[in-house]
């Protein structure tokens, strides 16, 4: 069986946080989702993000990760 990648290895040194842990949690978009891709910042990291277009602003919910990008949907106003 092929080892997880970094992207979704749980971590606990205090460094940025794994993709995994982010699932489910809802987060305030960096910048817009343009052709299905953007960013945002999370604790002090900035993560790629792919999922429907969408403004700079927009709270986002973490649904799963794809390597090192995580796969985002809309969660409502923002």
């Amino acid at each position: 069986m092929p080892a997880a990648s970094a992207a979704t290895q749980p971590t606990d040194s205090g460094g940025p946080p794994s993709g995994l842990v982010l699932v489910g949690k809802v987060f305030t978009l960096r910048t817009a989702i343009v052709n299905g891709r953007g960013r945002l910042s999370i604790s002090g990291s900035t993560w790629l993000v792919t999922g429907p277009d969408m403004p700079a602003g927009s709270n986002v919910r973490v649904v799963g990760v794809e390597g090192p990008r995580l796969r985002v949907e809309h969660a409502g106003e923002g």
